[in-house]
């Protein structure tokens, strides 16, 4: 029997999809391995960069739900006076904008939700590693930024 193009094609498709596929997971697993290893790091003595693996644009009563989303580079690096963060574009905001912070948890993923007060949209970093989280959180705190009843949680929990 003659091996005709057309019988090769769907083939060759599948196979460079599952290429693609295994990839991606691969890709996926040693980033969320290095954010779990990554403690906070100083940046020069200007501030902390808290290690994300994804972040996201939310809405503030519905933070799972995301309109926004970025793993390429995630950012949230917390200042003296503001803080700076990225899902699409980079903003600088100060501690005063914060209407609420919130720790989110599910299956390998750990949350901090910042909300804002003149916005229905919300900030979601993904840290993967609870101790980051529990550190941003800290910081957050000592800036006078509000912390949900979650976020206290997670701090008495890490106090104890």
């Amino acid at each position: 029997m003659p091996i005709y193009p057309w019988m090769v094609t769907p083939v060759l498709a599948a196979l460079f999809i599952l290429y693609v596929f295994w990839r991606l997971t691969r890709n996926t697993r040693s980033k969320l391995k290095n954010a779990k290893a990554a403690p906070l790091s100083e940046i020069s003595g200007e501030g902390t960069k808290v290690p994300l693996v994804a972040a996201f644009g939310g809405w503030k009563s519905i933070p799972w739900i995301a309109s926004t989303s970025s793993n390429i580079a995630p950012l949230l690096i917390l200042y003296e006076a503001d803080f700076e963060y990225r899902v699409i574009r980079r903003k600088r905001r100060p501690y005063t904008d914060i209407s609420n912070v919130d720790l989110r948890t599910a299956w390998r993923t750990v949350n901090v939700v910042l909300e804002f007060h003149d916005s229905i949209r919300s900030f979601v970093g993904n840290t993967a590693n609870e101790a980051n989280a529990v550190a941003a959180l800290k910081i957050l705190e000592s800036k006078g930024c509000p912390l949900s009843e979650r976020a206290r949680a997670a701090l008495q929990d890490e106090i104890r």
